[in-house]
């Protein structure tokens, strides 16, 4: 049960802070510097607790890996505009453009994850 709340809560700050520090810098990350770092742990932070309390009144909805995503990436539009001002375009540009990434991010490694766990279990049955 923790094991489970653990991942509920480390997944999406893994997803969404470096989605936030690679859209703060516009993708050139020789341009991060410590206080990116800082915005986006904060930023990654907040989607986590976010995504970690939505979870506690609807965990049915996190067998959906599309729900997921957008669960995911909602919450982390929601940080970013909370956490910093936008460093392009309009106030809530930035913000969307994190959250999009991150869903994106939330989606293809939900579909890595299960690609590499079926293959293990594929490869570890016929040892046996």
């Amino acid at each position: 049960m923790l094991s489970q709340k653990m991942k509920i809560f480390l997944t999406p700050f893994c997803e969404a802070t470096p989605a936030c520090l690679l859209v703060m810098v516009q993708g050139n990350i020789w341009l991060a510097t410590v206080g990116h770092l800082l915005k986006a742990v904060e930023t990654g932070l907040i989607t986590a607790v976010g995504v970690f309390i939505l979870s506690l009144f609807t965990y049915r909805w996190f067998s959906n890996k599309y729900l997921v995503a957008g669960i995911t990436g909602g919450m982390c539009f929601i940080a970013d505009f909370l956490a910093h001002p936008s460093h392009f375009g309009s106030a809530s540009t930035e913000a969307m453009v994190t959250g999009t990434f991150t869903a994106l991010i939330s989606l293809v490694l939900n579909m890595l994850g299960k690609k590499i766990f079926l293959h293990l279990r594929k490869n570890s049955s016929s040892i046996h």
